[in-house]
């Protein structure tokens, strides 16, 4: 049997996909993959598809003889970027053992339904003020309008519904496979059948309100103040992701689903977009990713932290419990949340957490740069984790390689972590 699990990370561009093979004793490795899904504004190169990453998946997982196979699918949550892959065809054709996807996906949970609806209204405010021909007005005179305004519109549509990908995560797959809707409360630690030497931890999302909404680091907490006039703007109304203005009643919500938006609602999200339209659709942009998985895959001496795009409100609900403080100081592979933003590993983590290069192998930072996103990744950042591992790899920029480390030009990088 390996002494290596290995993970493959896919050159999705900006989002997320990795592979994740934990070796079993003559058998085929016990088989994870963890989001697969791509932006459309930071698509790897010209003519790309997330449908090119999928081919290349169901090529890696398939056994001679065999049809393609996958244990585990876990969709780290309904983000473009982590999810939109999973609207290809082709994943009709694979039989998947157990979806797993955060509790805030669970149709049968009322709360859940509650924070989907909330996030549904607003994003539907933010369709309906894209139409209006204030908004273009607003912005294409001003100097960087024009690179504004695809911000807004890039974060608007990552979190779109994605509804193909979310009915393939739902209903899909061959085997009819098992769903799990996981949190850091109701499913801490999991133990797949399959695989009795893994264990996973559950870290986040918390299923507190308060935790969900708390999106961004306080002062101090973050290696992002990048103050242009649109971040200004921005930190200005973080602590209130839900205007009260930016809401619909009962009655518009469902006229709109009936193709029936009368003009008062119209005219309603075209006001709204001239008070603070940044500001919404970071808050919906922040709302989605508070409900992100954030897992740690145990196996062995190996501890994978998947963190996915969490938020200040998870990553400080984890760090001030002593039993996950100690889980993640244990950490041997790190996926670097976010991409790596701002806002998505505290330097809390970093500092003081996270071990030290003798400990912590290796990371991994899928990405792919946007001009209107200019710090994303954060430089000090990966920095700060540079100085723990000569093992950090981004999937745009993977260099040569090294040891445990292969580049698969045009597809991905490799790690080989020992466990």
């Amino acid at each position: 049997m390996s002494e290596h699990v290995r993970i493959r990370m896919y050159n999705v561009g900006f989002g997320d996909c990795f592979l994740l093979e934990f070796p079993r004793a003559n058998e085929t490795p016990f088989r994870v993959l963890v989001d697969c899904g791509a932006h459309t504004s930071g698509y790897p190169r010209p003519g790309w598809k997330p449908a090119e990453a999928v081919a290349q998946i169901i090529e890696d997982i398939t056994e001679p003889g065999q049809d393609p196979a996958l244990d585990v699918i876990v969709a780290s949550h309904a983000h473009q970027d982590h999810v939109s892959g999973f609207g290809a065809p082709a994943w009709d054709d694979v039989t998947v053992g157990e979806v797993w996807l955060p509790w805030t996906e669970n149709p049968k949970d009322e709360e859940a339904k509650v924070i989907r609806d909330r996030q549904n209204k607003l994003a539907m405010g933010l369709e309906l003020a894209f139409q209006q021909p204030a908004f273009n007005q607003r912005w294409l005179p001003a100097k960087e309008g024009q690179a504004q305004m695809n911000a807004l519109r890039a974060l608007a549509a990552n979190s779109r519904k994605n509804e193909t990908a979310m009915n393939t995560l739902h209903h899909g797959f061959r085997g009819k496979p098992k769903r799990r809707f996981l949190s850091s409360v109701n499913s801490r630690k999991i133990v797949p059948r399959g695989c009795p030497d893994l264990t996973v931890h559950v870290l986040g999302p918390s299923r507190d309100p308060e935790v969900i909404r708390d999106m961004d680091p306080p002062a101090g907490q973050s290696y992002l103040r990048y103050r242009t006039s649109v971040n200004a703007v921005v930190d200005s109304v973080l602590n209130r992701p839900f205007t009260r203005s930016f809401t619909l009643s009962p009655a518009d919500y469902e006229a709109s689903y009936e193709a029936r938006v009368s003009d008062e609602i119209k005219e309603a999200a075209a006001s709204m977009m001239r008070d603070d339209d940044l500001t919404v659709a970071v808050s919906l942009d922040k709302a989605v990713n508070g409900t992100s998985l954030m897992l740690m895959f145990e196996f062995g001496e190996a501890f994978l932290l998947f963190p996915g795009d969490a938020q200040w409100g998870t990553w400080n609900a984890a760090l001030s419990d002593s039993d996950a403080r100690e889980l993640m100081a244990r950490t041997t592979f790190y996926k670097v949340g976010h991409h790596g933003s701002h806002n998505s590993t505290p330097i809390d983590f970093v500092e003081e957490v996270l071990p030290e290069a003798d400990k912590l192998w290796g990371a991994a930072t899928s990405v792919h740069e946007i001009d209107f996103w200019p710090e994303i990744p954060r430089l000090p950042l990966l920095k700060e984790l540079k100085k723990r591992s000569d093992r950090l790899v981004r999937s745009d920029k993977p260099g040569r390689g090294g040891e445990g480390v292969e580049v698969r030009r045009g597809i991905g990088v490799d790690f080989a972590v020992p466990c």
